[in-house]
């Protein structure tokens, strides 16, 4: 008889505390839509971080190293992505400076992404700060190049939208650590 409400019992117990689980990674992508104020970023946040391994079980530090690793992992795309637009050329030269420009930033923020995965393992709030903000511009500096090259809409669009994304989603957790 024992045996038989065991399990029940155990499925209710590990239901429960999957939800309790789910809900760290949702209460903190509340926490980050409210500081940021960007309703977007909580739906983005909650669906990225959820499909990161680790993150149901993570603590707020946790889900910081887990965010500034997707935005690395992001960047990196992002530079790959670029490389391919330009080997497959037909851009005007407009374009093309563009590229080149988008390249050389998101290039430049990896470095920074790296030092700023250092500064977080570390504890050096200012470091980690510091980088993030320089990797962030990558994606408004590569706008920025894309509008001034053509007024159509530019095929990074969502490269740099989420590139941005991901690095303010980093960023706000990472400030919840010292709140």
């Amino acid at each position: 008889m024992a045996a038989r409400l065991l399990i029940p019992i155990l499925l209710v117990l590990l239901v429960v505390s999957h939800v309790a689980l789910a809900s760290i990674v949702e209460e903190t992508c509340a926490k980050v839509e409210n500081i940021s104020l960007r309703k977007e970023l909580e739906a983005i946040c909650v669906t990225t971080l959820q499909a990161a391994p680790g993150s149901a079980t993570a603590d707020t530090h946790g889900l910081a190293v887990i965010a500034t690793n997707l935005t690395l992992v992001n960047y990196t795309a992002a530079v790959a992505t670029i490389k391919d637009l330009q080997r497959h050329g037909g851009w005007t030269d407009g374009q093309q400076a563009a590229l080149a420009t988008c390249r050389e930033r998101y290039t430049e923020a990896l470095n920074a992404m790296h030092s700023a995965i250092h500064a977080l393992a570390t504890g050096q709030k200012q470091a980690y700060e510091d980088n993030m903000i320089a990797a962030r511009r990558a994606s408004t500096d590569c706008t920025a190049a894309s509008v001034a090259a053509d007024k159509e809409e530019s095929p990074l669009r969502k490269v740099n939208a989420d590139a941005e994304h991901l690095t303010v989603v980093a960023m706000v957790i990472f400030y919840l650590l010292y709140l």
